[in-house]
């Protein structure tokens, strides 16, 4: 086709064409838009959506509760029953549990379908503070063994259960727990709510590890606190989003 010709073609096309070519255009930017905003808002375990979901306040800062308004759980369970539930989760079904709990959290338990509270006994292990660098940016991680007794009458045992606690605190908490210690999680004190399932080695086995947080605590008993001092436990007001927040202790 001549130049002139294809002149000829384009100058032909009637008003009408280019109205409803500009109203296509306009219409695909629209859904393009409307898809990329509902992706960047929609799931804040995303570094970046989450930082653009606070920055517009489109997520409230973290929620420091109490016994009265924390959120009431699926279920509270010990070390026995934490093992028979979580054991079973593997691969896809880990990773969507771990997304699951994570979004809730983040989100205050708006929605809490898989809320779960950690109950019992544990011994310290070791424990570390929080940084800038970690997924709540103050305070101190321990991680710590379940205490099972076999019986009524016998002292407790090691279980081959483990989790890290993470208390979020402004307060120097450098010395609240050393190896040895025990940690003792109660469901109206403490409400300590799983943010991740994953498996430790331990003497050659794979066993359960979890990360907790207390949503409430300020009354929590640290064995290092002596004179009847305290610390203040409160999140920050927005988490440190990494690319693999957890295990916390590695």
């Amino acid at each position: 086709m001549a130049r002139d010709d294809i002149e000829d073609f384009v100058k032909s096309r009637p008003p009408l064409f280019w109205w409803m070519l500009a109203n296509i255009l306009a219409i695909a930017f629209a859904i393009a838009s409307w898809v990329v905003c509902l992706n960047l808002f929609r799931d804040p375990t995303h570094a970046t959506s989450y930082n653009l979901m606070v920055k517009v306040g489109r997520l409230d800062p973290l929620a420091k509760f109490d016994s009265t308004s924390a959120p009431r759980p699926r279920r509270t369970a010990g070390p026995l029953a934490l093992e028979a539930e979580f054991e079973r989760f593997r691969n896809e079904d880990r990773d969507s549990l771990n997304h699951e709990l994570l979004r809730a959290y983040l989100t205050n338990y708006k929605k809490s379908k898989f809320l779960t509270y950690v109950r019992g006994d544990f011994k310290v292990v070791s424990s570390r503070p929080l940084t800038g660098d970690d997924f709540l940016t103050s305070g101190v991680a321990v991680r710590a063994q379940a205490q099972v007794k076999p019986d009524s009458v016998s002292d407790p045992l090691n279980y081959p259960v483990f989790i890290e606690c993470l208390f979020p605190t402004e307060d120097d908490a450098s010395e609240l727990f050393a190896p040895g210690d025990i940690l003792s999680l109660e469901k109206i004190r403490d409400c300590a709510a799983i943010l991740h399932v994953s498996t430790l080695d331990h003497e050659g086995d794979s066993v359960l590890y979890l990360t907790v947080v207390p949503l409430c605590g300020d009354k929590h008993p640290f064995p290092n606190l002596a004179d009847g001092k305290k610390i203040t436990l409160k999140p920050p007001e927005t988490a440190n989003i990494v690319e693999v927040p957890f295990p916390v202790i590695k």
